[in-house]
């Protein structure tokens, strides 16, 4: 097959859990088929390269390039969001122009579109050049989370989402949850297919992982770098700093998980609202209880802040997929997760993967906190059964194989003349 794929970001630009994601799909997709990767350039990046037998197209945006060679945009902010989303809708135009000037032999059997932001080349090339698209959902914080009638980028986004889905020959998304979410709000379930993602250090891991001494040392002078003591206790939250993520009833719950296992300290990686952060640590007493990474951690220094967990907590109160749940788990660690993220992370209910919680409920959140850490035995049952979990039923492999297989139904469809929808 000759692919290409739309996406926002990939290596070296990553920058979240779709840079990942595309990271761990693309190399091992391109064994035994043409791919091509469309994405954007930060204005430091080279125009066209191939890599790992990938044809990877960086469109060159001058004004965008500008602004990020100066600060990295934050998209939890609102004028950073809106300059991402016209560097995105302006590099989409360009990923048509190749795409069409490339001729009928030069294009791609299919064309895999990844969120709503890349709308525009997905539209494109159904109406225009005729190809058909695979539309890849791993948020829905734009559309199908926004009432109608959203006003400004995101409203907008919210109309061309449901637009893509309706001409798209397949909606793939991570979770049986997601595809329910998108079902109720009028998509047709018929075309959704269920595709779930692998664990982010599978390829680390299954070469034998990270030296555990080295690791080791690096945690520590992390611990020192943020002032932590060698034997407090330390609760790591990895994610996005807003809303959705659950940020704000952790917070809300600190000063009872504080009174409940002394000396804890609450590590936030991730960018966002900092400065919300260390207000309302600072209105609460907490200040010498939470700490901050200073902004997005990727790559093996994410790797030492797991290492120094001692349990990990993400109250999402919706989570598409959330690769952080697969980091913690695949590093051996006691992982709490918000009502947001989906099911299939429960594993055997007789022995539980993870603990879930309410994502909205600082009470919960606070109750659980406190249980495991007061209980050594329950936080070395559920790492290992984490652990396991992770490496048995969540792997990029079978990914790739199943959306593969998603992939040749739309191609046999076409060469039978048979539609689905």
């Amino acid at each position: 097959m000759r692919i290409a794929h739309i996406i926002t970001q990939f290596p070296p630009n990553i920058t979240a859990g779709l840079g990942r994601y595309i990271a761990e799909i693309a190399p091992r997709m391109a064994e035994g088929h043409r791919l091509s990767v469309f994405t954007l350039n930060d204005g430091r990046l080279p125009v066209s390269e191939r890599a790992g037998g990938i044809a990877v197209h960086r469109p060159r945006n001058r004004l965008f390039g500008a602004i990020s060679r100066r600060r990295r945009l934050n998209r939890t902010r609102r004028l950073d969001f809106a300059l991402l989303t016209l560097n995105v809708v302006v590099s989409n135009w360009r990923y048509f122009l190749r795409l069409f000037s490339a001729g009928r032999s030069g294009r791609p059997d299919l064309v895999a579109v990844h969120d709503s932001t890349n709308f525009l080349s997905g539209l494109l090339c159904h109406h225009l050049l005729r190809l058909p698209v695979v539309f890849h959902v791993h948020t829905t914080e734009y559309g199908v989370d926004r009432r109608n009638g959203t006003a400004g980028a995101k409203g907008l986004l919210a109309v061309v989402e449901r637009w893509l889905a309706r001409v798209a020959r397949r909606v793939v998304v991570p979770t049986p949850e997601v595809r329910d979410r998108l079902a109720a709000a009028g998509w047709d379930r018929s075309s959704i297919e269920v595709v779930c993602l692998g664990g982010t250090f599978e390829r680390l891991l299954a070469g034998g992982g990270p030296d555990g001494e080295a690791l080791r040392e690096r945690a520590g002078g992390l611990r020192a770098r943020l002032g932590i003591g060698a034997g407090d206790p330390v609760l790591l939250f990895v994610g996005r700093i807003e809303r959705q993520k659950g940020i704000y009833p952790l917070l809300e719950a600190m000063p009872r998980i504080v009174a409940g296992a002394p000396g804890l300290r609450l590590v936030i990686v991730g960018e966002g609202d900092e400065d919300g952060v260390r207000r309302i640590a600072a209105g609460a007493g907490l200040s010498g209880h939470v700490r901050t990474s200073g902004g997005w951690v990727g790559g093996e220094e994410l790797l030492d802040y797991y290492e120094m967990a001692d349990a990990c907590v993400f109250p999402s109160l919706f989570e598409p997929f959330g690769l952080v749940a697969t980091e913690a788990m695949a590093m051996g660690k006691p992982t709490i997760l918000g009502h947001g993220f989906s099911r299939i992370f429960l594993g055997d209910p007789a022995r539980p993967a993870v603990r879930f919680v309410r994502g909205d409920d600082p009470d919960d959140i606070a109750g659980t906190v406190i249980e495991l850490m007061s209980d050594p035995a329950a936080r070395e049952s559920l790492a290992a059964e984490g652990e396991r979990f992770v490496r048995k039923q969540l792997n990029w492999d079978r990914t790739v194989e199943e959306t593969l297989a998603v992939y040749r139904s739309v191609l046999d469809e076409d060469r039978t003349g048979a539609r689905r929808r």
